[in-house]
């Protein structure tokens, strides 16, 4: 079998052990999803996909996961006796859904999918670069926009003051702020 196609998503954040799914095409007619890489103590290796086991409810019937000590369903108490069944001498909780049975091919599928992560992140990397060097440089403008605003008359000074007309663009009306009387309600006095 040829492995035609690989296939990486990123997981997680960065701190996190597990980093990517892949999705490994062999003869352009099998896939195989949701390989998983992680980071191990001694570097980079691949999961493949499996599921939770599980045992059924004498009840009703419903699967839980082994070691469950009553039915996600109904409530009832599940035996320890049919966990102890289901595992068999197991210690893992999980059975691989898709697998190689041979050294090699397994040791050829790893290489593969640790290639494809390797070059997914240098193609990531180039791309933050590309990303950063095509911005221009804002530098003046946002020491413009930084520049705080006045905070009192001595700094309003400085400033051009345009009337409401101006900022509207409208032309300016005969009357001013001074001649309007002050309105015959009370509405907001008492509020402070």
């Amino acid at each position: 079998m040829e492995i035609t196609e690989i296939r990486v998503s990123p997981a997680g954040s960065k701190e996190d052990k597990l980093k990517a799914f892949c999705s490994v095409t062999f003869d352009h007619c099998f896939v195989v999803r949701d390989i998983r890489v992680i980071e191990g103590s001694k570097g980079l290796f691949i999961a493949m996909p499996s599921r939770k086991l599980t045992v059924r409810c004498p009840g009703c019937n419903f699967k839980n996961v082994v070691r469950s000590n009553y039915c996600n369903q109904c409530g009832n108490s599940i035996d320890r006796s049919l966990s102890d069944q289901v595992e068999q001498g197991r210690s893992k909780l999980h059975a691989d859904i898709a697998h190689p049975i041979v050294t090699e091919f397994r040791e050829e599928i790893q290489d593969s999918v640790l290639d494809a992560y390797d070059n997914f992140l240098d193609e990531e990397d180039d791309y933050q670069e590309e990303r950063t060097s095509e911005r221009p440089n804002r530098a003046p403008e946002r020491e413009r926009l930084e520049q705080p605003a006045p905070r009192g008359p001595l700094e309003d000074v400085e400033r051009e003051r345009a009337s409401e007309a101006e900022f509207l663009n409208k032309p300016e009306s005969t009357e001013s702020e001074e001649s309007m009387p002050p309105p015959d309600d009370n509405f907001s006095t008492g509020i402070f």
